[in-house]
């Protein structure tokens, strides 16, 4: 049962984690920051790692090759330790998205390789966690980026309701009718999480209000338990 939950979990994880860090980066790279701001997303990362790194650690679980492991553990070793070195500089300072290079492309390649085992719907999953979980570290590092509070609940949103098309494709091409009937309690869960997610996250964009971490974290727990049931299907095809 720990194998079975484990190997639910570790992609969704990781996935959620590279996409957030990918949204992350870019933001501060493209994003007209003030120091401040720069220096509390820089090191929001952390949050970004520490995900990656329970992952892992459902992926010793999940019996995924060694190969793999030792990928996922360096980039995890230079991730933080680049964290480690910003905490220790002076007032609102952070290093340049240089210094995160290294730990990006390992990243990149990680997150091919669950595209290969996990499917088309990993793109989906990617775009979804990584989505709702840079919204919710930016929104707890105070950003001044109103943009972002429509532009990733939509994408995010978006890529969930293109995860279910696309498993929906997929069991579309199944012939096995307790297969096909074994999967329709899945998919009737994981269209009522996606809904609810998409009511929780968008509802202060329809209310015109401040997004505010808790109704995120929320948010960020529906979509990553969306991501589970999704891949539960994708386990059962």
């Amino acid at each position: 049962m720990t194998d079975h939950l484990a190997a639910r979990l570790f992609a969704p994880l990781a996935l959620t984690a590279i996409g957030a860090l990918a949204v992350l980066l870019l933001v501060l790279l493209k994003g007209d920051l003030c120091p401040g701001q720069r220096r509390r997303i820089s090191d929001g990362l952390m949050s970004v790692w520490a995900v990656l790194g329970l992952s892992l650690m459902l992926a010793v679980e999940a019996r995924v090759p060694v190969l793999v492991l030792w990928w996922g553990g360096l980039t995890l070793a230079l991730g933080i330790g680049v964290l480690v070195y910003q905490a220790r500089l002076a007032g609102k300072r952070s290093l340049s998205l240089q210094w995160q290079l290294p730990a990006l492309v390992l990243a990149g390649g990680l997150g091919v390789w669950l595209l290969f085992r996990v499917g088309p719907a990993a793109i989906f999953m990617l775009g979804a966690g990584g989505c709702v979980f840079a919204h919710l570290i930016m929104v707890r590092a105070k950003h001044r980026l109103q943009a972002f509070n429509l532009i990733l609940p939509v994408v995010g949103v978006s890529c969930a309701l293109g995860m279910i098309l696309v498993l929906l494709v997929q069991t579309a091409g199944e012939s096995d009718p307790v297969t096909l009937d074994a999967l329709i309690l899945p998919f009737g869960q994981l269209c009522g999480v996606v809904l609810l997610s998409a009511l929780v996250w968008l509802w202060p964009v329809f209310r015109k209000e401040a997004t505010s971490a808790p109704v995120l974290a929320v948010a960020s727990l529906l979509i990553v338990s969306a991501l589970t049931l999704g891949q539960g299907i994708i386990g059962q095809l």
